[in-house]
């Protein structure tokens, strides 16, 4: 039960992170690609979205999804998804190394640090919002109203 739950709690408290807002100040990098990025990881057909933890390949490929947001992440909302990128890819490195019968347990391991980084979560949320113009419909689905369109450099 927990592996099919694990992703709707995931995307859940990914999508709750508040954040800053990218905008178009050079001191803040490319957050536009961090808007896709953001919007590309919480969408249906994401690694996130669609995990699973009998298949250690997408448990990489999420890790690395994560680990490259956070690397893209604009300064005024890196700390906190540094925070909840390398919490998460602890989770999973976690939960994909044990049988599906401990998954639970480890889980709850997690539970202060998943606590602890709620705000960070928040604001995560926020910034995708508020700065990258992502509607958050659901813990799988998304729907960007116009918001900043990737350009080539």
């Amino acid at each position: 039960m927990i592996s099919k739950w694990l992703p709707v709690f995931l995307i859940s408290a990914l999508v709750l992170f508040p954040v800053t807002s990218c905008s178009e100040d050079p001191t803040e990098g490319a957050s536009s690609d961090f808007c896709f990025k953001l919007e590309a990881l919480a969408s249906p057909d994401s690694a996130l979205t669609n995990l699973t933890f009998d298949n250690p390949q997408l448990v990489e490929q999420t890790t690395a999804d994560l680990n490259e947001l956070a690397s893209q992440a604009p300064s005024s909302i890196s700390e906190e998804t540094q925070a909840v990128a390398s919490l998460y890819g602890n989770i999973l490195s976690t939960l994909v190394s044990v049988s599906p019968s401990q998954r639970t347990t480890e889980l709850r391991k997690f539970q202060d640090e998943l606590d602890g980084v709620t705000t960070a979560a928040r604001a995560l949320e926020l910034y995708g919002k508020t700065e990258c113009g992502i509607v958050f419909l659901s813990p799988f689905e998304t729907n960007s109203s116009p918001g900043p369109e990737k350009t080539e450099d």
